[in-house]
This record gives structure tokens, sequence and C-alpha cells, in this order.
């Protein structure tokens, strides 16, 4: 049996980051003697051409993909080259987008044959050893499918209760060196579940409102495991780290006694931490948290079942200062009863906790309570076109502003960020000293654009090689390369060149005929 697991696009501008889902998946698979392989169009690009070679090379069984609300019209429409290049094989949809809306994907995409619901280690496994087995799928827990032209769904399956008998993601499966070329984060989870309700987030329904724990020996051994890969930091993405103090304080104490020196971040809740909390996550490396803030003010708050204070949210603010901790302050525009006042509060709410902070647009995703019950809470949702969801501009109205004024809100914080960005990019250009945070900052946008350019061009695969052994011939002839095939100057491309293979992420390799610069 050969599964192929699809990672559709996602705008790089989103910070895309690798997608541990599918290699959790398919480290379960692998595990089970099931032979894997993972398309990750974020990194790779996407043609039909590349359909027909993976099917002529890899030749699987099952196809299936993954994707979020904003990007699941364009995993639909990979999964459908796919099926049209094979007919004959079985298609498979996960995550958490249809999850929630598995009706409407199954009943308006022909080519989708099933889909798995929540967690889906167990119920894909016995998926393929029923299609292995000759034995119809379609009876099984957690899964949603076709029986002529109806649309079955099965019941739910349980959580799983002891995740430690998940074995770690298969990471080997996809290409990240690419991520860390451009910067971006490692990340990896030490528990499932969330035991809050806020009514824009399905996170509770998706890993369930009890959480799970990954054991802290496991923990700290994929966290030393992570700190020798050579990315410049970890990202614990738990959907909250910090729901037990005590176990959070021996994974911090086991990372310490084993001195692994490296920097990660987590997700938190400002009324689940304290400051010995803290002290000690930052003796163990953790330089931020990721808070979700929401709102600055207290009836949105309420609304959106936060429950949490202004007073709460400025006390755990403080405590990151005091501590040293980096807070980064997350908000949501246009929630219900949201008016033009309560985004101003918010407004100057965040300029006034902390320096770094971002805003989103409420995009009531499938499972949502906001959208489930959106009645209830005034809501009405203007497009089910998903592609709009990317909660950047409101596809809402509540009925207390108009989504028209929420755009021209946003639009102002987001000429505000642009006009910082940009005033960072004139002193350099003018030659002006910049502060050490400036300096770091256009250094990994030169990174990042560089990278970028050079990983969807594809640059390092279509790059011919040298009829030499010579290291520094090859660097050179790559250099001349990406120069003509790209907008960068020799100086710059062979700066970035030494900068890939000093983090290895790309390597040169030598052959029989010739040698070449490929990825690690």
């Amino acid at each position: 049996m050969k599964v192929l697991l699809i990672n559709p696009p996602y705008p790089f501008e989103e910070c895309p980051t690798p997608p541990l889902g599918l290699m959790s998946l398919a480290g379960f698979l692998l595990a089970k003697g099931i032979d894997v392989k993972i398309e990750d169009y974020i990194i790779t690009p996407y043609s039909k051409k590349r359909v027909s070679n993976i099917l002529h090379e890899f030749d699987p069984d099952v196809i299936g993909a993954t994707g979020v609300t904003m990007n699941i019209n364009t995993s639909l429409r990979i999964l459908k080259d796919y099926k049209e290049a094979k007919p004959s094989a079985k298609t498979v949809m996960g995550g958490p987008h249809v999850t929630f809306d598995a009706e409407n994907i199954l009943s308006q995409n022909s080519h989708i044959e099933y889909v798995v619901r929540g967690e889906g280690e167990i119920t894909f496994q016995e998926f393929l050893e029923a299609l292995k087995s000759k034995k119809s799928p379609n009876n099984l827990p957690g899964i949603s499918c076709r029986a002529g032209e109806i649309i079955i769904h099965n019941p739910d399956r349980p959580f799983i209760e002891d995740i430690n008998m998940l074995p770690s993601p298969a990471r080997h499966l996809v290409q990240l060196s690419k991520y860390k070329a451009m910067n971006y984060p490692l990340n990896m989870v030490t528990s499932r579940g969330c035991p809050h309700e806020c009514i824009f987030c399905v996170g509770r329904k998706m890993v369930g409102g009890k959480v799970r724990y990954f054991d802290v020996k496991r923990v700290v051994d994929e966290f030393e495991m992570l700190s020798r890969m050579g990315f410049n930091q970890i990202n614990v993405v738990d959907d909250l780290f910090t729901s037990n103090k005590k176990r959070c304080m021996a994974i911090c104490d086991e990372i310490l006694k084993r001195e692994i020196k490296h920097k990660w971040n987590a997700f938190s809740r400002v009324d689940t931490i304290s400051r010995d909390l803290l002290v000690k996550m930052k003796e163990a490396g953790c330089t931020g948290l990721c808070f979700g803030i929401e709102s600055g003010s207290q009836e949105i708050l309420n609304i959106a079942k936060k429950k949490t204070t202004l007073e709460k949210i400025r006390k755990a603010i403080d405590l990151c200062r005091e501590t040293g901790m980096e807070p980064m302050a997350s908000y949501i525009m246009g929630l219900p009863g949201e008016t033009s006042e309560t985004i101003e509060k918010s407004l100057k709410f965040a300029k006034e906790l902390c320096s770094n902070y971002g805003f989103h647009i409420l995009a009531p995703f499938p499972g949502t309570e906001v959208r489930e019950n959106c009645g209830q809470y005034n809501i009405k949702i203007l497009t089910d076109d998903w592609d709009k969801y990317d909660a950047n501009r409101s596809i809402t109205d509540n009925g207390c502003i108009s989504p028209e004024e929420i755009n021209a809100i946003a639009d102002r914080f987001y000429r505000f960020f642009k006009e910082y960005v940009n005033s960072i990019l004139e002193k350099h250009n003018r030659g002006e000293i910049l502060s050490d945070k400036d300096k770091s900052f256009i250094d990994n946008l030169s990174d990042f654009g560089f990278s970028l350019d050079v990983i969807s061009g594809e640059l390092i695969e279509s790059y011919p090689g040298l009829n030499s052994c010579d290291t520094n011939e090859l660097i050179n002839d790559i250099t001349h390369y990406i120069v003509n095939k790209s907008k960068y100057n020799e100086s710059e491309t062979k700066k970035q060149i030494s900068r890939l293979i000093n983090l290895k992420c790309i390597k040169p390799e030598t052959g029989d005929n010739n040698s070449t610069i490929v990825w690690c």
C-alpha cells in the first residue's frame, strides 16, 4: 500500500510552517509498514507536470490531502488533477476544514471519495487496512463518504487516550532545509487538546477539551533532536503549552538538566502564567510567548468567551517584561458586538500593552461556534468563498459596524506597518546606522527574499552542474547561474550561497561526471 499525502500551497505572507499534522500522520503510517510520501506544495512549485512525474515515480494507491479553510479550494483542485491523472487511486481529505464541512466537500466534489474527520492517525490506518483486505471502509468511525447517492457520516472516533502511542513526526519526508533557508522556525507539539471554548476557534472541537500530554522525557528528547538541526528557533505549537504549570516546569528542568541551549517560543494564556514559571521558562531558553488577547474591550471578551479580563492581561504582560520574556499579542477585529469604539479601544490597548502585536479580522471557519450559531450572535456571513477566509478582509456583518469600516481600519493599521518597514529600508539604503533589531530585520528580509526566489524558481534543482570537483569553482559557477536567472547581483548571490551552505540548507554533491549543488 502506497500513500501520497499532499500539503497544499499557503501564502508566504502568512508565515507557513512545515506540515506537522501530515508529518505526524506519516510517522504513524510508516510505523505500521505503510509506504508514504509527502508532497509539500508550500516549498515545491505545483504543476500538472509534477503530478505526472510523481504518479510515474511513486504510483500511489491512495492520495490524501489536508487544508485549512483559506486554501481548501486549492487543495481540492490539486486532488482533482491527481484523480484525473490516476482514476484508480482512492482520494481522501482530512484536516480542520473538511472535518466540519464534510457534507459540502463530498456533495460538491465528486472526485473526493472519503473524508477523515478529527484526529486522523487511527482512522486513516484502519481505512488503509480495509482497502488492503478488500473490505469496505464505509462503516469506520470518523469516516464520511458516499453510499450510492447518499452521503453518510459515521460516528466520531474517540480521541486517542494516550498520545504517547504515536511515534515522532516523519520530518525526513519534508525538505525542512527550504524552511530553514527562509529563516522559518521549526515546530513541535507537546500535547493535544484545549480546555477553553472561544467562539471563533475550532481547537477544542478538533482535538478535544481534555488536554492529553506527551511524556516529559519524550518531549525533551524531541526538543534536543530538533535543537541540532540548525534552525534559529523552535516553536511549541500546542493550543496551550502552559495549561499545566507543574508539567511545564518539569519540561524546563529537563532541558536545563541536559544543558540544551536553544531558543524557543510557545502559545499561552494570560491566566496560566506566573512569575516563577516565566523565570524557569526563560532559563530553559524560551524567549517569547504568544497570547491571544483578541480585544481591548471587556464586553467583547465576554461575548467571545475568552474568560479573562483586561486587568489579568495587563498583569501577565507586565510579568513578561519583568522576567525578560518577549510577549506577542494577537487581536481580532469584527467579533460579535464589535463597534468602531471597541476597535479603537483595542488599538489603543494594543499600543499601550506591548510593541509586538498584530490584528486579524474575524473569519467564521466551519466548526466555530460563531459560525454555527451566527444568528444568536447577530453575525451575518457574507460569503462562503473559502479563498476569502484569510482573516485579512471582513467577510461578516455584525450589525454594529460595517464590513467597509472594519476594512478601512485594518487598512490604516496595515499601512502604518508598511510605512514602518519602508522607513527602515530607506535608512538602510541611505547607509544610516541601524539598531540591532532593525539590522536583524533587514538581514532576515534579504535572506527570506533570496531563498524564496531560489525555491519558487527551482534554481537549485535546475542547475546543470559543473565538470569539476573544486568547491570554489562550483560555488562561482552556481553563483553566475543564479545571477543570470534572477534579479540578484554576484556579490549578494555569493553571500547567500555561502549562508545556505553554512546553514546546511544546500551542499555540494559530486557524481561520476560532474559536481552540483543540492538541497540537504
